[in-house]
């Protein structure tokens, strides 16, 4: 009963943070399912309920990297539908991803190497603290505030960018 709480209050912070990463809406589904798989299967190695929200994103969040890994050695890119996917996820940022703003915001998201939009999706979509992001994302506090601040940046340079292309 309790995990079943905990799935539901995670879960489409879960999905939507793994959607974003893959791009994929079949892989993020597939992907979604693994990681409620390896959370039941590891329930008994989180440390305690506090630590679930971080513990359970370090798992998708390995999920994902692991099928970046895997797509880059076959050679593709499957970032091409991060736009149209996070202009459709059921999320409360729907509103934003139908305008143009938000669409604008897609692109961008799209565009940032992996570990900036993984850092920028887990701090801005799900809400996790810059402590959680990094355990999530097994790396010092600094390097997560480094890629942050490098996201942050090339974002608005790209957003600037494709502002001006659409005038």
């Amino acid at each position: 009963m309790a995990f079943t709480q905990l799935i539901k209050r995670h879960e489409r912070p879960l999905y939507g943070f793994i959607a974003r990463q893959v791009g994929h809406r079949t892989q993020a589904r597939d992907l979604y399912q693994q990681t409620l798989l390896q959370i039941l299967d590891r329930i008994d190695t989180c440390a305690s309920p506090e630590s679930f929200r971080s513990w359970a994103f370090s798992i998708a969040s390995n999920l994902c990297r692991n099928f970046h890994r895997q797509t880059q050695i076959a050679g593709e890119r499957p970032l091409g539908e991060v736009s149209a996917i996070a202009s459709r996820m059921p999320d409360p940022e729907e509103a934003l991803a139908n305008n143009q703003t938000g669409q604008r915001i897609a692109a961008a998201l799209a565009k940032l190497p992996d570990v900036q939009r993984e850092v920028f999706v887990l701090r801005h979509y799900t809400q996790l603290s810059y402590e959680e992001i990094a355990t999530t994302t097994n790396v010092p506090l600094g390097t997560v505030k480094s890629r942050m601040n490098a996201a942050l940046t090339q974002l608005r340079t790209l957003l600037s960018s494709l502002a001006q292309e659409q005038r």
